[in-house]
């Protein structure tokens, strides 16, 4: 009762348009008085300081200025001129190319919503001037988008890996083969699209020595993810020490090879990198108040307790998770629910046998869908900025990969060997 009490504070504070950053902070400090009288002020700090206290988590603001640097020195650009160089005269050749491009995006940005605005400016408008249907293209640019938080490196898995100390390499790997599937699951659908006249016109099919020329100018590009995940992989750094590389290596071909970027460009990189880490750093502060009173509430032993009584099976658990946090995700950040619902749930997965590695795939698809689904959905309301044309063009279009989405976290549910091979290998 209590929780259903906090729960409906929170959309009461959300929906007064407060951020929820400093909404989750309200209803926690809120609940936290009203459980511990004034003294829950004095332990509130410790909180704050103790969720943002992590080596780990100092590899979040490097990704993001890692991000930031290539965003700013047009690298999405480049890469997505090579794609096209190689798949623009196949059918569908521009939406397939702007999909590759997404994945290939996404191994360098670990950000869904900075992958989808990268790709809104350079993916839509050559789109839809060959013939692709608006709403086609920012659905096909928001669900590719999405990328960003399944293929490694991924933040939200950093996040989760944060708080369950469970190892960063077994996440990243469970994530690369149903990051891989859900690619060409998206490229299956554009081809389709194409053979049945729903797709625009293809582009002229460029020469081998165009290909090569262009793929040896991406090429300093392309080795960024190889040397971050290989890193991480095969031992030669962990997380942050890779992160702080990879920033080192953006900045080195973006400043001295590709040239694209100048030194003055720095200090504005180096903000708005501030501005994402601060509103990230946030969000987690005001999730571990709120998160604190959750677990003073011990909601994970409650929650064992109903299932031991109505004798859930672990996959009517899942299920049961799956429809929860996709309610979740619909009103709430990404970070957020990851840092209010996975210190609840981990007790509970470890207890029924599920594995944490496998349910945070499964957690990441459905915040995946969570990023494209309204009233929140994140990408969709920054390619709309960046389109200039209504949300409900963007939403419209979204839709058949929403559904496209949903069959993808099935497959994964079914399926487990998708995602927990590559994490056996290096175990």
């Amino acid at each position: 009762m209590i929780i259903l009490a906090i729960i409906i504070a929170l959309l009461l504070v959300l929906a007064s348009g407060i951020p929820v950053a400093i909404g989750l902070g309200i209803v926690g400090l809120g609940a936290a008085w009203l459980m511990d009288g004034s003294s829950a002020f004095m332990t509130m700090p410790q909180t704050i300081y103790a969720s943002t206290n992590s080596f780990l988590l100092t590899a979040v603001p490097l990704f993001i200025l890692m991000s930031e640097i290539l965003r700013r020195a047009g690298v999405t650009e480049i890469l997505f001129d090579t794609v096209t160089k190689w798949l623009g005269h196949l059918p569908g050749g521009l939406g397939v190319s702007a999909v590759v491009t997404s994945a290939i995006g996404a191994s360098i940005t670990g950000s869904s919503v900075a992958n989808a605005a990268s790709m809104a400016i350079v993916a839509a408008p050559p789109m839809i001037e060959r013939g692709y249907d608006r709403k086609f293209t920012y659905g096909l640019i928001a669900a590719s988008g999405t990328l960003g938080i399944l293929i490694p490196p991924s933040i939200p898995m950093l996040l989760f890996a944060a708080i369950t100390d469970e190892s960063v390499g077994k996440l990243f790997a469970a994530g690369m083969i149903p990051g891989i599937l859900l690619a060409l699951i998206l490229c299956g659908y554009v081809v389709i699209s194409a053979l049945t006249g729903r797709s625009g016109a293809a582009l002229p099919k460029a020469s081998w020595s165009e290909r090569l020329a262009q793929t040896r100018k991406a090429g300093f590009a392309l080795v960024l993810p190889p040397i971050v995940i290989g890193g991480i992989y095969f031992g030669f750094f962990t997380a942050t020490e890779a992160a702080g590389v990879g920033v080192l290596y953006a900045l080195i071909i973006s400043l001295l090879i590709y040239r694209t970027l100048r030194i003055a460009d720095l200090l504005g990189i180096l903000i708005d990198s501030l501005q994402a880490t601060c509103m990230i750093l946030l969000l987690i502060a005001g999730s571990m108040i709120l998160g604190h009173v959750v677990t003073t509430l011990q909601v994970s032993q409650d929650l064992m307790v109903l299932i031991q009584a109505y004798d859930l099976p672990a996959w009517g658990f899942i299920l049961a998770m799956m429809a929860m946090l996709f309610i979740l995700g619909c009103i709430l950040e990404v970070i957020s629910v990851i840092y209010i619902v996975v210190p609840i749930l981990y007790p509970v997965l470890i207890t029924l046998g599920i594995d944490p590695i496998w349910f945070a795939v499964l957690f990441i698809v459905n915040m995946e869908i969570a990023l494209i689904t309204p009233p929140v959905g994140m990408v969709l309301y920054v390619i709309t900025g960046i389109v200039q044309r209504p949300v409900s063009e963007v939403i419209a279009g979204v839709l058949p990969f929403v559904g496209l989405l949903f069959i993808f976290l099935f497959l994964l549910i079914l399926v487990p060997s998708l995602t927990m091979t590559l994490p056996t290998i290096i175990n």
